[in-house]
């Protein structure tokens, strides 16, 4: 018997259509939407040169060790080639850990997500996230975007958690001009009617809320792991422990 293709083709097309969606297709959440509206670019860039900091600061400090156990004497030191080989090996991993628990941000997704959902009503997130897709709206997230990196560089500097590291030289220049990009971007003007809608909303108590809920508890959070991650580094490298050891015997073999 011969088959219609014009009914094999409507067939396959309705199993298509009848196919459940995955975890990973199926829609995002109003809190979602919201979050995702968001940048944090510029904090991330500020985290990643001090977690850098603080990964080579305990990278030097542990090879500087097993230099001593070793008894490699004072030409095994940040000068030799074979010292350069482990600290960028030992570097390489310690920034994959940096990664994966500061600086994509998947950590914060579920504590942002329940702030939300603690602090506003279902109608407030769809208020907000449709005043945010504005021209005027668009602004204004910069503009906390912008706040919260400038509190989270500002916990950071003040606290003296900064310090002078070769080798951090590409993070604190990526740090500078992201910070300095954004904050050209979000200045505009408040004369004239043009910016009613924005000044309205700021200064409604949904405005309100929303810049101090986001501004005070989101640099909170995000210098909260940003400290746990680097006050880890030290353990961080010590599990690494042998990867150490090619390199140490290299510089055993040929010194200099």
């Amino acid at each position: 018997m011969r088959i219609d293709s014009v009914s094999v083709l409507f067939a396959l097309l309705a199993a298509i259509v009848c196919l459940p969606v995955s975890a990973g297709e199926a829609e995002q959440t109003p809190v979602q939407d919201l979050i995702a509206l968001h940048d944090l670019g510029t904090s991330v860039s500020i985290g990643n040169y001090y977690l850098k900091q603080e990964s080579l600061v305990s990278v030097r400090s542990f090879l500087a060790q097993r230099g001593r156990e070793e008894g490699l004497g004072e030409t095994w030191n940040e000068g030799n080639p074979w010292w350069r080989q482990a600290e960028e090996a030992l570097l390489e991993q310690m920034m994959h850990r940096v990664d994966s628990q500061f600086s994509d941000l998947e950590w914060l997704k579920p504590q942002w997500a329940s702030l939300y959902s603690e602090a506003f009503s279902e109608d407030e997130i769809e208020e907000l996230a449709a005043h945010f897709r504005t021209q005027s709206g668009a602004k204004q997230l910069q503009i906390i975007d912008h706040t919260v990196s400038t509190h989270v560089m500002m916990t950071l500097s003040f606290s003296g958690k900064f310090r002078s590291v070769s080798g951090i030289e590409d993070e604190r220049a990526r740090m500078q001009q992201l910070w300095n990009d954004e904050d050209e971007r979000m200045r505009f003007s408040v004369q004239g009617t043009d910016n009613a809608d924005a000044q309205a909303f700021a200064l409604s108590p949904l405005g309100k809320k929303y810049f101090t809920t986001v501004i005070l508890n989101l640099t909170g959070v995000i210098s909260r792991q940003i400290d746990h991650v680097g006050a880890q580094s030290k353990e961080a490298v010590t599990r690494l422990g042998g990867r150490e050891q090619p390199f140490l015997e290299g510089f055993k073999r040929e010194p200099v």
